[in-house]
């Protein structure tokens, strides 16, 4: 029946897609939540997630023409740097609609370094379509995806793209390459014709029998799947084993309620550059999708406990801010998923730190840089976009005044970064303009941070790898016309002392007034590695009279911020103060401040100072066969392996220390040792002495740094 429906469509032409335009998209009525699809496309870079969407928009009626990639036309890939890259950088929200039906679909995208904005659209759908490239088969982010949507309690679709690229034996073993990896549960909801051109179904077949299937069997298939959806439920099962006929409605409702049990993940065949299966896709959307009601229940965070919330159009209203972006004529664009009850540009809201309710006025559909608005009322499990909305953030729930309820939704696990760069404007009034412009990248990508390193005192950018932090800075002169440079940060070393030590100065000023004067003794011990800093007094018999001796502390702390060999912060070591002269008259709490301040350098240079280093903890995740060639690098990074943990699915956790002096380049280089499939995490765990042999190359590296604490006050 799916497949005379594909036909029929296909047959039309695009003289049949090109009657429907964005004037009535703009005007479409509401749609209660039954009536809704919210699908994200997951999937590997070069996959075809964007041509798929633009396949699904075309056959829908809500373009009158495919975009293409390669010529920077569709409708996801809108912004500057994914032109210019031709691959998605961000998530894309669209829409269309088909048999009265309403599909959200969020296109994000497939490179590995951008794998945040997927996992971020997750909590707003039900349904996860991991699109599989035919020629290349299962790849890294293939996998990771598919694994993320199931934590994530979505129902899972594969489609496997691109088949006029392959020949059916070689779809057949991509079959069973992603039976073997995912499991028994995967069934072929479709198969391709011989010749091309067209699927014929298998689900619902009325003559499973007879086939012009290019591969596997349409009747085996029908029955594979048949079986599958029948053991999720006892009745339907007992019905099935008796030999009588099922009820095409009630095998639907079955079917869903297994795939979103993760029990049954059909499995689909399109080429979507010739829209081919995109008909019969289409159809499986708007039929064996789950809707809002369907999916999985929606839970809240209530004081620290997850609470269920019904998609019920009669409650009061709730939303989910799922996505922020900037628009260059709205501002900051926050996309909303409609958790329960109904909003339109007249509903009052609150967000988190509202004092009083206020109204969006106008509640838009999104379809890629198009925000038309919405002319009815969204009804609960709806994804909308409220435009003007700068005090907004990723996460809030917004929500009808008369609940008075501070609900929160849980955060998604999101990776590490694996790369930093240290950035500098080129121009210093710029300076405010750009941490403005970086807090807004970070709201829209959940995997980029930024800040200030205390130490270096840089302004430090990380993120997934380099595709990823270039991208930012391209952001970052498109969006909001500033330039950056960029460079490998510079590694927080630090300094400390091997040996006791004592110090001395004296501070003499005469202006003509009333002058300064300080002298104070003390001496510098080494502390235990992470004790820091510990400062105390041996003075006795008013030497340095008492309400001096937190000026001296001072200095000292001074002193610390900037040590003796390269300019570093001075950690564990105390300095004990031993002595000192003051003067009735001059004696004062800036003279002994500077005094203790250049005691204490004095001292440092005496007590063989040191240089630490950074050693980081490292997590590296990589497939069996490369766990040895990954070990033999970490080693000649300077890296201790402290241990292994083998995973399932093919995968070992290799535990590492070592220095982060030699780790700035080191995503890279793991990607291209592991085909892309590995990734670590690190976290700093100690400081460690540097070697003699490194120490010197370190020490003429920032002659700067080591005067600056040389100045007189």
């Amino acid at each position: 029946m799916r497949a005379l429906v594909a036909r029929q469509a296909q047959s039309a032409g695009r003289g049949w897609s090109g009657m429907c335009n964005r004037v009535g998209a703009m005007n479409a009525a509401s749609y209660r939540p039954k009536d809704i699809r919210n699908i994200v496309l997951l999937g590997h870079g070069g996959a075809g997630k964007t041509t798929l969407a633009e396949a699904i928009l075309h056959r829908c009626g809500a373009i009158a023409r495919m975009g293409s990639v390669e010529q920077a036309s569709t409708t996801s890939d809108f912004e500057p740097e994914a032109r210019s890259h031709q691959h998605s950088t961000n998530s894309s929200l669209l829409f269309a609609t088909r048999a009265g039906r309403e599909i959200n679909i969020l296109d994000t995208p497939g490179h590995p370094e951008l794998v945040g904005y997927a996992l971020a659209a997750l909590p707003a759908v039900e349904t996860a379509l991991l699109v599989v490239n035919a020629a290349t088969g299962i790849e890294h982010g293939t996998r990771r995806l598919f694994l993320a949507a199931g934590e994530a309690n979505l129902a899972r679709m594969i489609v496997i793209n691109k088949i006029d690229a392959v020949s059916p034996e070689a779809l057949r073993e991509l079959v069973d390459a992603l039976k073997q990896s995912f499991g028994p549960r995967l069934h072929c909801l479709n198969l391709p014709a011989r010749g091309g051109g067209d699927v014929i179904d298998c689900f619902d077949a009325e003559d499973p029998g007879v086939s012009d299937a290019a591969l596997l069997s349409v009747a085996d298939v029908h029955r594979e799947i048949l079986e599958s959806t029948v053991e999720h439920d006892d009745g339907a099962l007992e019905r099935y084993l008796g030999g009588e006929k099922l009820d095409l409605a009630q095998l639907r409702a079955t079917f869903v309620r297994a795939m979103v049990a993760g029990h049954v993940v059909p499995v689909l065949f399109t080429s979507a550059r010739d829209e081919v299966g995109v008909d019969d896709l289409v159809h499986v959307l708007c039929e064996e999708a789950p809707s809002p009601l369907e999916g999985r229940p929606r839970r809240l965070l209530r004081g620290g406990e997850l609470v269920e919330v019904p998609c019920d159009v009669e409650r009061p209203f709730l939303g989910h801010v799922f996505k922020i972006t900037l628009d260059p004529h709205l501002g900051s664009l926050a996309m909303l998923r409609v958790l329960q009850g109904k909003f339109d540009g007249q509903t009052p809201f609150v967000s988190p730190g509202d004092k009083r309710p206020r109204k969006a006025g106008h509640v838009l559909k999104v379809e890629g840089r198009d925000h038309p608005e919405l002319a009815a009322v969204a009804y609960a499990g709806d994804l909308v976009a409220l435009g003007r909305v700068d005090d907004l953030h990723v996460d809030q729930i917004l929500h009808d005044p008369a609940l008075g309820d501070e609900l929160t939704a849980p955060r998604p696990s999101f990776p590490a970064p694996m790369l930093s760069w240290a950035v500098t404007s080129k121009s210093r009034s710029d300076d405010v303009k750009l941490g403005q412009a970086l807090a807004r990248l970070a709201e829209e990508d959940p995997t980029f941070r930024y800040g200030h390193d205390p130490v270096t005192h840089e302004l430090v950018l990380s993120g997934m790898g380099e595709v990823h932090l270039r991208v930012m800075l391209e952001r970052l002169q498109s969006r909001f016309k500033l330039e950056v440079g960029a460079r490998a940060p510079a590694v927080p070393y630090r300094e400390t002392v091997s040996s006791r030590a004592e110090g001395h100065y004296r501070h003499k000023k005469q202006t003509g007034g009333a002058g300064q004067f300080a002298e104070v003794f003390l001496r510098v011990e080494p502390l235990p590695r992470g004790a820091g800093f510990e400062f105390s007094s041996e003075v006795f018999g008013g030497a340095i009279p008492t309400q001096f001796i937190p000026a001296v502390e001072k200095g000292a702390r001074d002193a610390i911020e900037t040590g003796v060999l390269a300019g570093f912060p001075v950690h564990d070591v105390r300095v004990v103060v031993t002595d000192g002269k003051s003067h009735p008259v001059d004696s004062k709490d800036i003279a002994f401040r500077t005094a203790g301040k250049h005691a204490v350098r004095d001292a440092l240079a005496k007590a063989r100072p040191a240089l630490l280093e950074p050693i980081v903890a490292l997590d590296v995740t990589v497939p069996e066969e490369h766990v040895g060639t990954v070990s033999a690098d970490l080693r000649q990074l300077r890296g201790r392996i402290m241990g292994m943990e083998v995973m399932t699915g093919g995968y070992t956790v290799v535990h590492a220390q070592a220095p982060l002096a030699e780790l700035a380049t080191y995503g890279g280089q793991l990607r291209g040792k592991t085909g892309g499939r590995g990734s670590f995490v690190m976290e700093l765990a100690q400081y460690e002495p540097l070697p003699q042999q490194l120490r010197q190359k370190v020490v003429e590296a920032h002659p700067a740094r080591k005067g600056q604490g040389d100045s007189e006050d």
